[in-house]
Formats: structure tokens, C-alpha cells, sequence
């Protein structure tokens, strides 16, 4: 269960160096050896603390700073207008406070349950009406719940524009994690055809009383990886490989980037899915803006053959990415599964 101590000691500082800073400004412009240089640092990233910052991403502050300020508008919306669009049980919509309650986590300091106060607002591609998947009650495909355009104007297309450009981000980083694992350039490229990726804007209000008390506990993402730009105030905290919780570093207009769970059993546990939670804050509300990057629902996920050794055999069957955020949502946000 998703367990929220009342009090943790205060992370530990550190300095840029613990967690690695790729610059893929080379990689974007298509440079000579900038996919293996990539990938070799991806490599040793992904195996030690499974965080990185990528910087040169091409994403414009613009696209990253106009999301901030529309989520800050959404947020700040009557709760009945905002219930309007709860969110379903393809995780689209909003999510309205003290609801989630996770099984996924690693807080062990106390077992008080306490569900999450923050809120959040979750959304995927839109399909066109000509899309196969139109219209069909699949999983987690095309069931976005969007607000009306003049209860808070510019979200949808400001959103979106943040959706997709760290889509292309993502998509742009297959082929030197491909490299990594000893796979052909363009291995996952199929599987993120009609991908499922999924935006979480979050609001995390301030907590008042007493000081180092957990808003969202440890936990691993479901995702392939993860995008994290800067949020609007510290909090998030990552677990090293010695149980210690370190203080996310900020790193000058970078994206903070984690590999998921979903990427970790695909390859058998050749890289790493690291803890992390958020630390309330007890002065300012913290606005946190991350992208999922997923597989399409449908692909087989199956262990590649470098991903495999006599002493490292399949340690998990092969899944469906659908049948795999499933099982995450029904264990983390039980709440909602019956929600349309």
C-alpha cells in the first residue's frame, strides 16, 4: 500500500555529478558517432542509478513554460468545474485529492496509509475519427476528458504542443538506448507505432504542520521512461542504490529523464528503476509537469536475446504493455476503475 510516513529525514545534498547529464544537442543534429557516444553514456547511466538529465533536447521553453502557466489556471478552478472531467479508468481526466492510494511504494517508516492530497490532470493522444481505435472501449486509447475550450482557454492546445514534443524527445532517444543493449538501431521503433504515451500535470499544495512529511512516497513509474522537467519548486527526492535519498540537483535547462518499470522487465533487469517520491513543501504549492513515454498497447514485449545469459535467464514472461498499465492502475489507482 502506498504508505506516507508522517515524518522522513531530510534527503542528502548532492552535486550534479550523481546523476549523469547527456548532451544530445550532437545526437539531435545527427553528428558522427553521436548515437554510440549516446548510448554509451546511457549505458552507464541506466545500469547505475537509472536517472539522467538530457540537455540540448530541443524542446523550446516556451512550449515547457506555457504549460506551467495553464496548469496554474486549471488548478486554480472551482472543484466542481474541475470535476467535470474526472478522470476515468483509462487514467484521462482529472484527479481530485485524498483518492490515490498506491500499493506500489517504498516507504517502510511507518504504516500509516494516508491517501495523496495533491491533484493531478492525465491525458494521452486524441484519435482522429478515422483512427481504427475511434470510438472503441480499448484501453487506454482515445479516451481523453477535456475541458470546455472557454472554462480554461489555450489548455488543450498547450498541452498537446507539450505532449508532443516529448514524444519526439523520446522517440529520438530509441535508437541510442537500442545501441545500449546491443540491439539493432531500430529495435523499439515498432513498438511506439500509435504509442500510448501519457502527460501527468500535477498540483502539489503546501502542507502545513510539521516539517520532512512526504506528499507522493517512493515508488517506481510503470512507464518506458520518463520526462521531468523542472517542476516550480524542489521535492523530488531519488533513492540510491544504498537506500539513501538524495535531493534532485538542478541542472541549468535540462530534463530529467528515469527508466520505468515497463523498459526494466522488457529487458530482464538489465537496467535499473530507481525509487523516487516528492517532499511537501510547506511554504508554496509545487506545480510538476512529466511526460510517460509508452509502447503502443498491443506489441508482445518479449526479452531480447542480448538481455539474456546462462547465468540470467527470463525473469518475466512476456506482456502487453496494456495488459502491464493495467495491472499498475488497478493495484495504484483502484479508486478509478470503475469511473467512466
Amino acid at each position: 500500500m502506498n504508505i506516507q510516513p508522517d515524518f522522513a529525514p531530510p534527503p542528502t545534498k548532492v552535486t550534479d555529478q550523481v546523476i549523469p547529464v547527456i548532451d544530445i544537442g550532437p545526437l539531435l543534429a545527427q553528428e558522427k558517432d553521436a548515437i554510440n557516444c549516446v548510448a554509451e553514456q546511457l549505458n552507464i547511466a541506466c545500469s547505475n542509478i537509472g536517472f539522467f538529465f538530457v540537455t540540448n533536447h530541443g524542446i523550446s521553453e516556451d512550449v515547457i513554460s506555457k504549460s506551467f502557466e495553464i496548469s496554474k489556471e486549471y488548478f486554480s478552478l472551482p472543484f466542481e468545474e474541475k470535476m467535470k472531467v474526472r478522470m476515468n479508468r483509462h487514467q484521462c481526466g482529472y484527479m481530485p485529492p485524498d483518492v490515490a492510494i498506491h500499493n506500489d511504494t517504498f516507504e517502510i517508516r511507518n504504516t500509516a496509509l494516508t491517501a495523496q492530497h495533491s491533484e493531478a490532470f492525465k491525458f494521452t493522444f486524441d484519435l482522429s475519427s478515422d483512427h481504427p481505435d475511434f470510438g472503441k472501449n480499448i484501453r487506454f486509447r482515445g479516451h481523453n476528458k477535456w475541458p470546455e475550450p472557454d472554462v480554461c482557454p489555450g489548455l488543450h492546445e498547450s498541452f498537446m504542443d507539450f505532449h508532443n514534443s516529448f514524444q519526439t524527445l523520446g522517440m529520438s532517444l530509441l535508437a541510442p538506448l537500442a545501441i545500449s543493449l546491443d540491439l539493432p538501431h531500430n529495435y523499439f521503433n515498432k513498438y511506439f507505432i500509435d504509442s500510448s504515451s501519457m502527460t501527468r500535470i500535477a498540483y502539489y499544495p503546501p502542507i502545513d504542520g510539521k516539517s520532512n512529511q512526504v506528499a507522493l512516497p517512493g515508488h517506481r513509474d510503470s512507464s518506458f521512461l520518463s520526462f521531468i522537467p523542472p517542476a516550480t519548486r524542489p521535492g523530488l527526492e531519488i533513492m540510491t542504490n544504498n537506500g539513501e535519498w538524495i535531493e534532485q540537483p538542478i541542472v541549468s535547462d535540462a530534463v530529467l529523464v528515469n527508466t520505468g518499470t515497463a523498459l526494466v522487465e522488457w529487458i530482464n533487469d538489465r537496467y535499473l528503476a530507481t525509487p523516487h517520491r516528492v517532499r511537501a513543501d510547506s511554504q508554496e504549492p509545487r506545480y510538476s509537469n512529466i511526460f510517460f513515454f509508452y509502447p503502443n498497447v498491443y506489441s508482445l514485449l518479449e526479452c531480447p536475446e542480448t538481455c539474456l545469459s546462462p547465468a540470467n535467464q527470463t525473469k518475466y514472461p512476456p506482456f502487453t504493455f496494456g495488459d502491464f498499465h493495467a495491472g499498475f492502475c488497478e493495484r495504484n489507482f483502484g479508486y478509478a476503475e470503475d469511473w467512466n
